[in-house]
């Protein structure tokens, strides 16, 4: 990129030179001769097309204060910067671009980067920290990122849970974030002092708990599609939502990490969802050959609209307990719901040991 860049602005006319190197212009009778490069001699909109395929970092150290006319267009572009890591050798580069763009820079990426001020960024649109500091948290807010959209947070201390429950469900909330990705998420106990999200209409957790999913359904009314893996079933929290069902849910992903003892916690789960309309399941060991039929009536009972079902469900290769080949092909027999399931045998055991079985069934076609 930099001899690409020392290329094209090889001969570009500067502002700012000293009095010796000053020559004369030539006047000719036919035209007025002045040094300009090809890159110089480009309309404004396709040199504007050609920044946005540079890094802003390269931007910043190749193209500002050459003159008037590229600081000018520099002031158009609306860009993102993504930091992979903490690199000591670009640190003052890079600080000095974050202020000079800091006004129209819209997305940042950052893996790790404790020194980064997200105070200066106030047209910011989306962001993705993957470890934030507790200061970065912090600065997370609609004073200072009124315009945030899209918002992905990593691992954050436990210490730390009360500033991201306080962001989204605190007094002061985005007006425009819709859509959140968090790796672990926990409601403090005292959720009186939480209002409801208004705004938040897509939400997935990578960590979370059985007691949470309730309680956060109840603090995001508009909320359209939740993807969520829970690592603790057996949690549990008093609430007075017995008779709560959420009315936008129209699309649900729930993940069990850890095997599920019996189907009641997950008919639990989704009699508060009774309007999604397409269901996915990820499980690890949940049920039973007997168990199927009891998941079927679940999801006949518990969803209204419900569009599309995917379902995968992980065995354990144990050849000892896990002889069941026979036994799914008699279930698909016995009950037309799970007719198109396939059932994965498993790569040491084959066709005696089932390692896996996967159903995707339509009810009614998707528009």
């Amino acid at each position: 990129m930099p001899h690409l860049l020392s290329k094209l602005t090889k001969c570009i006319h500067r502002s700012h030179r000293t009095t010796k190197s000053v020559k004369p212009k030539i006047i000719c009778e036919k035209k007025y001769i002045l040094k300009f490069s090809r890159f110089e001699l480009m309309p404004d909109e396709i040199l504007l097309e050609i920044f946005q395929y540079i890094s802003l970092i390269d931007l910043f150290n190749g193209f500002v204060n050459l003159n008037f006319r590229l600081n000018f267009l520099l002031r158009d572009i609306r860009s993102g910067i993504c930091i992979d890591q903490n690199d000591d050798k670009i640190n003052q580069s890079l600080f000095s671009t974050l202020y000079y763009f800091s006004n129209q820079i819209t997305y940042i990426h950052v893996d790790r980067y404790p020194l980064l001020n997200l105070d200066i960024f106030p047209n910011l649109r989306s962001l993705i920290i993957y470890l934030p500091t507790t200061k970065q948290l912090l600065s997370i807010n609609s004073k200072t990122m009124p315009y945030l959209s899209r918002l992905w947070l990593g691992i954050i201390a436990q210490k730390d849970q009360i500033i991201l429950c306080n962001t989204l469900f605190g007094s002061e909330q985005f007006s425009k974030l819709y859509f959140c990705n968090l790796f672990e998420f926990n409601l403090n106990d005292n959720i009186n002092s939480f209002q409801y999200s208004k705004n938040i209409r897509k939400l997935f957790i990578t960590n979370c708990q059985t007691k949470d999913f309730i309680l956060l359904l109840s603090l995001l009314p508009h909320l359209e599609q939740l993807e969520i893996c829970i690592s603790n079933v057996l949690s549990t929290f008093s609430h007075n939502l017995t008779n709560f069902s959420h009315k936008n849910l129209r699309i649900l992903k729930i993940e069990f990490a850890e095997k599920l003892g019996q189907l009641n916690i997950l008919n639990s789960l989704i009699s508060f969802v009774p309007y999604v309309q397409r269901c996915t399941l990820i499980l690890i060991n949940l049920i039973k050959i007997r168990d199927y039929a009891h998941l079927q009536n679940i999801l006949i009972e518990k969803f209204l609209e419900l569009r599309e079902f995917i379902c995968s469900i992980d065995y354990y290769c144990q050849l000892t307990s896990n002889q069941m080949s026979s036994k799914f092909q008699r279930l698909r027999t016995k009950l037309p719901f799970f007719q198109t399931m396939k059932v994965i045998p498993c790569e040491i055991h084959h066709n005696q040991c089932v390692r896996k079985t996967w159903i995707n069934k339509t009810f009614i076609p998707i528009c």
